[in-house]
């Protein structure tokens, strides 16, 4: 796929940097990251090239659906009817040798939530769904109850991104773009949760740059790996704001268990998760990813 890219894009540059700044546009591929110029690519260009590096999945133009339309091939004209909207995107795994009712799977998933006015598959497994959400309600853990009760039911798993609630004008699909390109990256790395959204995954995805080049925070996750349970505890921390009896909780520990772990981790790391600075720069050091 590189050398396919390398011949197409003869500008492009390929290195281990995930951010070249606003003036190119990036994909992760193979490990890497490929930069392309403004200028040098237009936007029907990116919507194919996510679609070329997604697995399984192939992009299909001249979609009929209005919004598909409007996402993926042209932003006009502008859907009318909703002031703002959240797109929704989910990837399909078979699981069961059965194959998938792709037109059932979407009918139940648009059935069962209210808040959506609209879907459609780009491809087999990669289907968007349109989401109407004027009261900013947080959606996450029931869209995430929906997609367990069917990965059960079709035999599938899915993941998914939940995208911010963006204003319907002409500049939607480019913020779309981008956050296609974050679902791509966020899929591309190990990722636990089943649904995610920008601000769980923006920390990670725009910070990489500089947290792959940084030795100190490379030493700080090898020290916090090498420690029994060490992860989780700063995962289960951060997930709770620092909030040690949630954290106890959802690690099922009793809270002086939970104090005794985080005492050991400031003898051995240095860093007390009780603060969230030092929250924080755990946090990364474990999102870092490096050569």
């Amino acid at each position: 796929m590189e050398d396919l890219l390398k011949e197409l894009f003869p500008e492009a540059k390929v290195n281990q940097s995930s951010w070249m700044g606003n003036d190119y546009f990036t994909v992760p591929l193979e490990g890497k990251f490929m930069h392309f110029a403004s200028g040098t690519i237009t936007d029907r260009e990116k919507r194919l090239i996510i679609q070329m590096l997604e697995p399984d999945t192939v992009f299909n133009t001249g979609l009929k659906n209005v919004w598909a339309h409007y996402l993926l091939e042209n932003p006009n004209p502008i859907p009318s009817g909703y002031e703002r909207i959240q797109v929704l995107q989910v990837t399909l795994k078979q699981t069961s040798p059965e194959p998938i009712d792709r037109k059932l799977w979407l009918d139940a998933f648009k059935n069962t939530l209210s808040s959506i006015v609209d879907g459609f598959f780009v491809s087999e497994q990669y289907a968007i769904f349109i989401i109407h959400n004027p009261d900013h309600f947080e959606l996450t853990n029931e869209i995430e109850g929906v997609l367990n009760v069917l990965d059960d039911d079709f035999g599938i798993k899915s993941n998914a991104y939940l995208g911010q609630n963006w204003t319907v004008n002409s500049f939607l699909p480019a913020l779309f773009l981008e956050e296609q390109s974050i679902f791509l990256d966020t899929r591309s790395r190990s990722q636990a949760d089943q649904i995610v959204t920008l601000t769980t995954t923006a920390l990670p995805h725009y910070t990489f740059e500089a947290a792959s080049k940084s030795p100190i925070l490379a030493t700080i996750k090898e020290g916090i790996q090498n420690i029994d349970g060490g992860a989780d505890l700063v995962y289960a921390m951060w997930q709770n704001q620092g909030n040690i009896s949630k954290a106890a909780t959802d690690l099922y520990v009793h809270r002086n268990t939970l104090q005794y772990r985080i005492d050991r981790f400031v003898d051995t790391i240095g860093l007390n998760l009780k603060k969230m600075d030092d929250l924080l720069l755990s946090y990364m050091a474990l999102h870092a990813r490096f050569k």
